[in-house]
Formats: structure tokens, C-alpha cells, sequence
């Protein structure tokens, strides 16, 4: 069984956390997105609403992040368990979301939507995600320096 550090299981205990409030809003999205094509939350639109290929893109952004968001808990049950393959499937996790992060960032701002109103919305969704990257750089410098053999202490 693998120990890990006070600060790497709150982290980690965040990150789950962070994810499964990810899972009813990525449901929710769904249903929206292929209801009524509106998204709302956590993704407040421009002005000028969403164009329609944007509202493609969440909708199979949000089923992947969905998959993601599921395994993700998966990984934080086997951290809090000691399982050595958490450290691994933390890294992908980690990577998928630090990944869709960015490109969530990116679709949403260069759509506009990153405007008052709703640019609360936005430095909220990324100051939450803070603690999930320091995590991933935990693992990462944990990974480079002792390589998976350590795991997490």
C-alpha cells in the first residue's frame, strides 16, 4: 500500500470534489446541447449567444470531459486506497483536464464570452481548477524524479 502526503490527498480530495460537481453539470450540458442547443452554465454565452459550431464542439467536449470527470474519481478512490496504478491514471486524468481546461479557456474567450457579466463565471470555473494543477505538478515532479517505482509519498 502506498502513503501519501497530508497536502497530496487534499489536493487530490479537492480534485474529486471539483469532479463530481463536474459530472451532473457535464450531464446537464449534455442534455442542454442536444435539447435546445442553449448552454447557460458554467459556460455563460456572449452576447450574441453561442454560433452553432461552438455548441458542436462543447457537446463533444463535454461527453469526453464526462468520461474524464468519472475517471478522475476512479483515481482518487485508488489514491485514498494506497493502489499503485493511481498514480498513473491520476497523470492522465490530470492531463486530460489540465488539456480540456485550456481548451475550454480558449473556445470560450475567443467566442467572446469572457465579457462582464459573465467573466465571474470564468475566473470562478479557473480558480477552482488551481488546486487540480498543482496537484499535476506534484505527480509530474514526483514522476521525474523517482519515476512510478515510488508512487506517492
Amino acid at each position: 500500500m502506498v502513503q501519501h502526503s497530508r497536502q497530496t490527498l487534499l489536493l487530490a480530495a479537492w480534485y474529486g470534489l471539483y469532479q463530481a460537481v463536474h459530472i451532473p453539470v457535464n450531464v446537464r450540458g449534455l442534455l442542454l446541447l442536444r435539447g435546445r442547443g442553449a448552454l447557460d452554465f458554467p459556460a455563460p454565452p456572449p452576447p450574441e449567444g453561442w454560433d452553432a459550431q461552438v455548441l458542436a464542439f462543447f457537446t463533444g467536449m463535454a461527453a469526453l470531459d464526462l468520461l474524464n470527470a468519472l475517471l478522475s474519481l476512479v483515481f482518487v478512490w485508488g489514491l485514498f486506497t494506497g493502489r499503485r496504478w493511481a498514480l498513473p491514471l491520476g497523470l492522465v486524468t490530470l492531463t486530460v483536464s489540465v488539456y480540456a481546461a485550456l481548451v475550454f479557456d480558449y473556445a470560450t474567450y475567443a467566442a467572446g464570452a469572457w465579457r462582464p457579466p459573465a467573466l465571474g463565471a470564468y475566473i470562478f470555473i479557473n480558480v477552482a481548477f488551481v488546486p487540480a494543477l498543482w496537484l499535476y505538478g506534484q505527480l509530474l515532479n514526483r514522476v521525474l524524479r523517482s519515476g512510478f517505482q515510488g508512487g506517492l509519498r
